[in-house]
């Protein structure tokens, strides 16, 4: 199947949901957090398209959710999910004592690697604590390899670890990308829903789908499962214009 007849596809769908993740997928990589910025056409075709009758346009990203919309203009009623799929922006979720004292733990053994490999940052999450190896990539890499296998060796404790690009993520929940499309389904009643993503935790998103009628979006290179695979964020952009402009057609 042709991007074009994926496209018109999806615009004719009942009920439309367009799923993106943030960070490699609607704005480049940065080196510090909070540097990054979205790609202006992405972001007006996804407000497009959460303004669209039977139509659902949402941000999900491993970043919190105050994180996200630190960095993301976007607004309702566009939907956002952070922290890997543990948090909505509908409804808020509280940690237990186990996963109060798993993260402590981690977030000091995190501080340890740091201490050893100072270059390396500790990324404090509601759900998550998160091992960033991006910038001492940078300056050394063979301190980043040596940082990246100490996390690896880090024990989880029986609780979910994702180790992705220059990252390690330990986690307090099993909430996936996946678990948050499925109950994101549930919630708008979407006959197809396209995700597009570029790491490792997208995985899980994609194989939440039904491919068809839903179609999951790889960015970048690598091994997927998703149905279509685009280069880079100006790809996506112009694939979610499109889209844009194709279910406008369709439902109006």
């Amino acid at each position: 199947m042709t991007l074009s007849t994926t496209i018109k596809a999806l615009a004719a769908a009942e009920e439309l949901a367009v799923v993106s993740d943030f960070d490699g997928t609607l704005s480049p990589f940065a080196t510090a957090i909070y540097d990054v910025e979205i790609n202006a056409d992405a972001a007006r075709a996804l407000d497009q398209l959460a303004h669209l009758p039977r139509t659902t346009a949402a941000v999900l990203s491993g970043r919190h959710l105050e994180g996200l919309q630190r960095v993301c203009p976007l607004r309702e009623p566009v939907l956002f999910g952070g922290s890997h799929g543990a948090e909505s922006s509908w409804q808020q979720t509280e940690l237990t004592p186990a996963m109060h004292e798993h993260l402590a733990r981690k977030e000091e053994e995190i501080r340890g690697i740091i201490d050893r490999f100072p270059g390396a940052e500790l990324e404090v999450k509601p759900f998550q604590r998160v091992l960033h190896l991006r910038s001492l990539e940078l300056e050394n890499p063979e301190q980043a390899a040596a940082a990246y296998e100490a996390g690896l060796a880090l024990d989880t404790a029986g609780f979910p670890r994702t180790a992705g690009k220059s990252v390690i993520e330990f986690s307090a929940t099993t909430a996936t990308k996946g678990t948050w499309l499925e109950a994101l389904r549930e919630r708008t009643g979407a006959t197809a829903m396209v995700f597009l993503g570029d790491d490792i935790t997208d995985e899980h998103g994609f194989r939440a789908l039904h491919q068809p009628p839903d179609v999951g979006v790889k960015v970048g290179e690598g091994d997927s499962i998703a149905a279509v695979q685009l280069a880079d964020v100006d790809a996506v952009a112009h694939f979610l214009t499109e889209l844009a402009t194709a279910r406008a057609a369709a439902v109006q």
